[in-house]
C-alpha cells in the first residue's frame, strides 16, 4: 500500500468537502489543471485532514488570509502573498477569513513538461525549500501583474477548454514568480543550515523507514548529538521531535483513508508492533488511532 494518501484532483471532495470535480464536470483535464476564485472556501469544512496531492498547487491572496500547515509547520498567508506547494508535501488547510478573495490553482508536472514551465517551477521550489518557507510576499509590481494573469486564467478556464492557451498563461505566471525571486537577496547557507536542509529532505523521503535520530545522523555523517543541536538551533525543536511530528502527520494522513486498517497504517509506517503504534499516537495526540479515525468519519 502507499504510505500516504495521494489525492488526485477529482478525489479532492473529502479534503475540504468541496466538490471541485462537480464544479468542473464539463471540463477536461481536471487532474492536469484547475483554477477557481478563493471565495469558494466559504463553503469549505475546516480544518482539513492531512493529505498529499498528485499535483502542484498554489493560493494567491488578494484580501483576507488563510492558514495552512505544511508538514508540521504552520504558515499564515495574507494579502498579496502566495503559497506554492509541490505534490510530496503533506498539507493541512487550517482556516481562512470569511471575506477571503484571491485564487486557488493546481497543475500537474506533466501539464508544464513541454516548455519552460517545469524549469521555472523547479527554480521557485528550490528557493522556498532553502528558506524552509513556501510563502512569498510579493512586491507591488509583481502583485499587480500576477493578479491580472490569474484573472485572465480564471476567466479563460470558465469560458473555454483551450488548455494550450491556459498552459501559456501558466508559463507566464511561473516566469513572473521566478523573476520576483531572482530579485531577492541570495541565500548562502552555513554548514549547519545545509545539514538542516538535508535532514528535512531525508525526513520527507525516509520517514517510513527511519525513526531514530542516529539513523539520520549516520546518513548525514554527523553525530546524533550534533544533529540534535543543529536542528534545535535551526527550528527550535530537536531532531527527535521533528521525526515524531513527521511520523504522526504520516499516520494521520493514512488514517484518513478508510480502506486501510489501523494495523495496515502502522505497518506502512514501518512499525510492526501495533500496540506501540497506538501508544505513540495517543501519547502525542491524546486519542487512539481508532478514535481519531472515528472523528474523521463523523465529520463527513
Amino acid at each position: 500500500m502507499k504510505r500516504i494518501p495521494q489525492y488526485k484532483p477529482d478525489e479532492f471532495k473529502p479534503i475540504l468537502n468541496l466538490d471541485w470535480a462537480g464544479k468542473a464536470m464539463l471540463k477536461k483535464g481536471l487532474n492536469e489543471f484547475f483554477i477557481e476564485p478563493l471565495q469558494v472556501l466559504s463553503e469549505a469544512k475546516t480544518p482539513s485532514q492531512p493529505h498529499r496531492k498528485t499535483v502542484n498547487d498554489f493560493v494567491f491572496i488578494k484580501k483576507g488570509f488563510l492558514e495552512k500547515m505544511v508538514c508540521s509547520d504552520t504558515f499564515s498567508v495574507q494579502e498579496n502573498m502566495m503559497i506554492l506547494l509541490p505534490p510530496y508535501k503533506i498539507r493541512t488547510f487550517l482556516k481562512n477569513t470569511p471575506d477571503i478573495e484571491g485564487f486557488y490553482c493546481h497543475f500537474s508536472d506533466d501539464f508544464i513538461a513541454e516548455g519552460p514551465g517545469l524549469k521555472y517551477l523547479q527554480d521557485i521550489l528550490s528557493y522556498t525549500e532553502v528558506k524552509n518557507n513556501p510563502t512569498l510576499y510579493l512586491d507591488e509590481q509583481h502583485q499587480e501583474r500576477i493578479y491580472l494573469i490569474l484573472q485572465q486564467m480564471e476567466s479563460l478556464y470558465a469560458a473555454t477548454d483551450n488548455m494550450e492557451l491556459l498552459r501559456l498563461y501558466l508559463f507566464t505566471l511561473l516566469g513572473e514568480i521566478r523573476h520576483f525571486i531572482e530579485k531577492l537577496p541570495k541565500q548562502n547557507l552555513s554548514i549547519n543550515e545545509t545539514i538542516a536542509l538535508k535532514f528535512r529532505r531525508l525526513i520527507t523521503s525516509q520517514i517510513q523507514n527511519l525513526h531514530a535520530v542516529k539513523e539520520y545522523a549516520d546518513l548525514l555523517n554527523v553525530s546524533p548529538n550534533h544533529l540534535n543541536k543543529t536542528i534545535k538551533k535551526s527550528t527550535g525543536k530537536t531532531a527527535s521531535e521533528i521525526i515524531t511530528e513527521a511520523l504522526l502527520m504520516e499516520a494521520k494522513a493514512l488514517l484518513s483513508l478508510p480502506q486501510y486498517t489501523v494495523s495496515e497504517v502502522a505497518m506502512a509506517l514501518g512499525i510492526e508492533d501495533i500496540s506501540y503504534f497506538s501508544r505513540l499516537f495517543k501519547k502525542h495526540t491524546g486519542i487512539s488511532p481508532s478514535d481519531y479515525r472515528k472523528g474523521i468519519d463523523l465529520s463527513y
